[in-house]
């Protein structure tokens, strides 16, 4: 898996695959038990849709402690949103404030302005994680996650979602099955144009999307 190149990868990905509810959460859950900082870092990449190098170049002046809020400065021609800083008091596994908090009380690198830094002991420490390495983290904890689902009785991670592009898709997903709006979900996404949050619609969904659009614009 690891030859292959960042485009490679992410080409091979970009068919929106995603994790189902219970299999996010499991990699969320095992990242928690590991690393304050691992854990942060995924849960930001899935709640705001984040590619690799996005959450790896996130810095501290993108949060914003007096109104609540993220700068997700996006790459690729996608919008740079500002987000609420979500809170899930019963679910500490989704609560993005809670695991930002708690691993930037860890964080003792006060030189950088990157959230997540390295901390490896080298001339990498306290610089940003490498796109690399951020995916690398994601396949870690996919495997933790299976190993701990296949000890239940459940079915484990497929390995070609260990890929961390898969939890902007597995977001985009879980937005569509909650009944949100296609507007609210390509600003959660930073899509530009709606065609890219229309890939996630079933097909019921996008004709009633898609006719809607048209009354908007006064079509009819």
């Amino acid at each position: 898996m690891f030859n292959q190149t960042e485009t490679q990868i992410s080409e091979a990905s970009n068919h929106l695959k995603h994790l189902t509810e219970s299999e996010m959460l499991d990699v969320l859950e095992c990242a928690r038990k590991v690393s304050a900082r691992d854990h942060a870092l995924i849960l930001v990449t899935y709640i705001y849709g984040l590619r690799n190098q996005e959450v790896a170049r996130l810095r501290l002046t993108d949060l914003n402690w007096d109104s609540m809020t993220i700068t997700a400065r996006r790459q690729k021609n996608s919008l740079t949103t500002e987000q609420p800083l979500v809170r899930h008091k019963g679910r500490p596994a989704l609560d993005v404030v809670g695991a930002l908090e708690t691993w930037l009380s860890e964080r003792h690198d006060e030189d950088s302005d990157i959230v997540f830094v390295s901390k490896k002991i080298s001339a990498k420490r306290g610089k940003a994680l490498s796109q690399r390495s951020v995916t690398r983290l994601w396949a870690k904890y996919c495997k933790m996650a299976s190993e701990a689902r296949a000890a239940r009785g459940l079915a484990p991670i497929a390995r070609s979602l260990w890929h961390i592009h898969v939890a902007k898709h597995t977001r985009g997903t879980a937005l569509v099955e909650k009944g949100a709006r296609p507007q609210s979900i390509k600003m959660i996404l930073g899509h530009r144009s709606i065609l890219s949050t229309e890939i996630y619609l079933h097909p019921s969904q996008k004709i009633a999307w898609q006719e809607e659009r048209r009354l908007m614009m006064g079509a009819f």
